[in-house]
């Protein structure tokens, strides 16, 4: 398990803007609350950090290489 503490969580599916806790169980979420405790779990102090939900890098080249300016 990890325990991500004291991150700004920014879900605008579930209208959520709050430094509350993560608790992950292996690649599934299992609590997303104030003040979670977790014994024996990892913890990662995201204090000052963003913890979001689905980013996805748009980025691509569409063309073959050493074409890009053609």
């Amino acid at each position: 398990m990890l325990l991500i503490k004291n991150g700004r969580v920014v879900d605008p599916a579930g209208r959520t803007d709050a430094a509350l806790d993560v608790l992950l169980d292996g690649e599934r979420i299992a609590q997303v609350s104030a003040n979670v405790s977790a014994p024996g779990a990892e913890i990662f102090d995201a204090k000052g950090l963003v913890v979001a939900p689905g980013f996805i890098d748009l980025h691509c080249h569409l063309r073959e290489p050493g074409q890009e300016l053609s």
